[in-house]
């Protein structure tokens, strides 16, 4: 997952959410989506604070820090 840009992520949740949401799905398989959905959801959580952090820093230190991706 950490080649997926946040945005990526973020997409695919969406679309998790609306699968899970239409009710179409058998349990398992909804299990399933929504066990993808929680990681994707830590994932996209652990690059805002990622980011969250950086800026942060660069406001603290005011200079510029390159941000990992």
């Amino acid at each position: 997952m950490a080649d997926k840009t946040f945005e990526q992520a973020l997409v695919e949740l969406e679309t998790l959410v609306k699968e899970l949401e239409n009710g179409e799905i058998e349990l398992n398989q909804a299990v399933k989506k929504y066990n993808e959905g929680m990681k994707l959801s830590k994932y996209c959580h652990d690059l805002l604070k990622d980011a969250e952090g950086v800026i942060v820093k660069m406001m603290k230190d005011d200079e510029l820090v390159d941000f990992k991706e």
